[in-house]
């Protein structure tokens, strides 16, 4: 009677199967972790901070001019009316959705105004979520921040902070 082959025998397997599974699952959190690297690392961070600097003067002048204004978000528009403060040389306004965890969920939309002095702008679809929105002007002369929550039907009130 002739032996059987080792790769017929059920031991070699078993034995080869723990190690060979740790190699794949070694290789496949290696992919992912080079592949999902942070996007909070900043080399900078001198000009960074100088950056941070610029952006406070900018909540500023938007508080220095007393902006106050009504945010409007539904599924398919966005409109910004203006309540208080000097909007005589305000053209058009930049919106900016920053998603509090997820990079990738971030847009943009610019307003422009209609007959009734309101700002407004049509959305492509986006991710419901917390977002802080970030409103200025074409020029970047002045900023505002408020976080909210999509979607929603409330109005927002936009006070002149950086909270």
């Amino acid at each position: 009677m002739q032996p059987t082959p080792w790769y017929k025998n059920f031991w070699p397997w078993f034995l080869i199967f723990f190690p060979l599974a740790a190699i794949i699952g070694c290789i496949s959190l290696f992919i992912t972790a080079i592949g999902n690297g942070p996007d909070m690392v900043v080399d900078d961070y001198y000009k960074k901070g100088k950056a941070i600097n610029l952006e406070l003067i900018k909540f500023d002048k938007a508080k220095a001019l007393y902006l106050h204004g009504d945010l409007n978000v539904s599924d398919e528009r966005v409109s910004f009316k203006f309540t208080k403060g000097d909007t005589s040389n305000i053209h058009a306004l930049k919106l900016s959705f920053f998603h509090r965890t997820i990079k990738a969920h971030d847009f943009e939309a610019t307003l422009t105004p209609n007959a009734n002095q309101e700002f407004t702008a049509l959305l492509e679809s986006y991710t419901p979520g917390a977002y802080s929105v970030f409103i200025e002007p074409v020029d970047a002369s002045w900023k505002m921040k408020e976080s909210i929550t999509l979607p929603t039907t409330a109005t927002v009130l936009v006070t002149p902070n950086y909270k």
